[in-house]
C-alpha cells in the first residue's frame, strides 16, 4: 500500500483498490493514478485487496490462483481457465471470501478514510460498497473488461465502463437474488453469514440454468435493473493516443514498405498461442509477409519462435521480447492476429489496425471477440483452416475495417488530455453531490 503525494489534511483522499490478478485491473489504477489524477489537488493512495486484508492466506490464495490462471493462459487452455477460475471459484468461494473479508477490509478502510473509492480489480464489489454506502461517499467500479460476471456488478457504485454493450449487461442482472439484496457488514452474524452463504449457493448452484454468474455482450438483455454506469470509451495509457504514422515506424522497424505484415499477440505472458499462430501462418500465403512474433517475458518462446524462422520460406518471422513500444509496432503492421483480451482489443483500436482474433477466448475475454464482430473492427475464426478464409478478408478490404474503426472512435475522446478531463470530471464531481 502507498500513497502517491505526501498526505494533505485539506485534500480529499482518493484511495484505488487494484488487485495483481491481471495486467488490466493493474495498468488502469496505475493510469488513473499517475496519468489521469496527479495535479488534481487529491491525495492519491492505491492499495491491493491482499494488502488491505494483511492475512497471509488471502495473500497466498491469490498469488496461486494467479500463477494457475497465467500457467493456462500460456498453455492456451481457456477451459481450464473458465471451469476453475472464471466460474468454480465464483461459485463456490466467491461467497466464503465475501463473508470471511468483510470485517477486515471494512477495519481496513475506516483506517484509510477515503473521500473517494476506485476499484478495477474482481471480486470486491459487494465489500468495498456495503462500506462506501454506510459512509456515503463515492464508489466508482472500473470495469475493465467487456463482459462481466456478478462480483462486478454493485447497486452503489458507479460503474466506468468502455462501450455501451457492457452497460447493457449489467443491467440484466436482477438484483433482487441473494448476492445483492443482502447486506454485509462487519457487524453481521455468523448466522447472516452462513444464510448469505446458502441462499447464495442457492441461487447460482442449485439454480444455476436460471441465474447465470455471467454475461456476455453478444446480446440485448433486458433491463432488470438500473444502477449507476458511465461510458467512458477506450482508455490506456497516454502513448497509445498519440499520431502514429505507418511509413515512418515501417523505416524505424526495418519493415518492408509495401509487405504484409502481421503481428502475433498473446499478453506479455507468450505462450502456445503464439508457436500455433506461427505454424498456422506457415501454412498460409499471403504474399511476400512479414511474421512478427510478441514473444513478452517468454524467452522459451522467443527461443522457439527464432528456431521456427528458419523453417519459414514463405515469409519472414522476427521475434520481439518484452518492449515499451508495442504500441507502435501495432500500428505498422497490417493485422493484428491476437489472443482475444479487452486490453489488445483497445490498444489495437487506438492503432487503427484490424484484429484477427480466434473465436474461442475464456470467458472474460470473450466479450473483445464479440465486440469486433459486431463492429466489424476485423474478422475472427473458427479453427486454424478458417484462418486463410479470414487473413484474406482482412487484407483485401482493411480500408473497410479501418472505416469502421474510425467511425467508431469517433464517439469517444480522440487524445488522452481530453479523456484525462473527462475522466477527472467524473470522478471529481463525485465530491460535489
Amino acid at each position: 500500500m502507498h500513497g502517491m503525494f505526501d498526505a494533505n489534511p485539506d485534500q480529499p483522499k482518493v484511495l484505488i483498490i487494484y488487485e495483481r490478478s491481471g495486467m488490466g485491473h493493474e495498468v488502469m489504477a496505475t493510469i488513473l493514478a499517475e496519468q489521469i489524477l496527479p495535479n488534481a489537488e487529491v491525495e492519491i493512495v492505491k492499495s491491493t485487496i491482499t494488502e488491505l486484508l494483511q492475512d497471509p492466506f488471502s495473500e497466498w490464495l491469490t498469488k496461486t490462483w494467479v500463477a494457475a490462471w497465467n500457467f493456462f493462459m500460456r498453455h492456451n487452455w481457456s477451459n481450464v481457465a473458465d471451469a476453475l477460475i472464471n466460474y468454480g471459484m465464483r461459485l463456490l468461494l466467491l461467497p466464503i471470501g465475501e463473508v470471511s473479508a468483510v470485517k477486515a477490509v471494512h477495519q481496513a478502510l475506516d483506517q484509510l478514510a477515503p473521500d473517494i473509492l476506485i476499484c478495477t480489480a474482481d471480486t470486491a464489489g459487494k465489500c468495498l460498497g456495503s462500506w462506501a454506502k454506510a459512509q456515503q461517499i463515492p464508489f466508482f467500479l472500473i470495469i475493465t473488461d467487456l463482459s462481466i460476471f456478478i462480483d462486478l456488478v454493485s447497486p452503489d457504485a458507479i460503474h466506468l465502463c468502455y462501450f455501451p454493450e457492457t452497460v447493457t449487461a449489467i443491467h440484466s442482472f436482477p438484483l433482487t437474488l441473494t448476492y445483492w439484496s443482502s447486506e454485509l457488514n462487519r457487524s453481521s452474524s455468523l448466522f447472516s453469514k452462513l444464510q448469505f452463504i446458502g441462499r447464495y449457493l442457492h441461487d447460482f448452484v442449485i439454480h444455476y440454468a436460471q441465474n447465470r454468474i455471467y454475461r456476455n455482450i453478444d446480446r440485448n438483455y433486458p433491463s432488470q435493473n438500473q444502477v449507476a454506469c458511465q461510458v467512458i470509451g477506450p482508455l490506456r495509457e497516454a502513448k497509445h493516443f498519440t499520431p502514429r504514422n505507418q511509413k515512418t515506424l515501417r523505416r524505424q522497424f526495418d519493415l518492408p514498405p509495401t509487405a504484409t505484415c502481421i503481428l502475433v499477440i498473446s499478453g506479455s505472458l507468450g505462450g502456445h498461442f503464439c508457436i500455433k499462430s506461427l505454424k498456422a501462418l506457415q501454412q498460409l500465403t499471403f504474399g511476400d509477409g512479414v511474421v512478427i512474433v510478441a514473444c513478452g517475458q517468454d524467452q522459451p518462446l522467443r527461443t522457439k519462435v527464432d528456431r521456427l524462422a528458419a523453417q519459414t520460406p514463405n515469409c519472414q518471422v522476427r521475434s520481439l521480447g518484452f518492449v515499451d513500444n508495442l504500441h507502435e509496432w501495432m500500428s505498422a503492421v497490417d493485422v493484428v492476429l491476437a489472443r482475444p483480451s479487452a486490453g489488445v482489443l483497445l490498444e489495437a483500436l487506438l492503432a487503427r489496425t484490424p484484429l484477427l482474433l480466434p473465436n474461442h477466448a475464456a470467458a472474460n475475454d470473450r466479450g473483445a471477440v464479440s465486440f469486433v464482430e459486431n463492429h466489424q473492427l476485423g474478422e475472427c475464426f473458427r479453427n486454424w483452416q478458417d484462418l486463410q478464409l479470414k487473413l484474406d478478408r482482412l487484407l483485401n478490404e482493411k480500408a473497410h475495417y479501418q472505416r469502421r474503426i474510425d467511425a467508431l472512435l469517433k464517439n469517444y475522446p480522440s487524445t488522452f488530455e481530453a479523456q484525462r478531463i473527462h475522466l477527472r470530471q467524473i470522478l471529481l464531481n463525485s465530491l460535489r453531490r
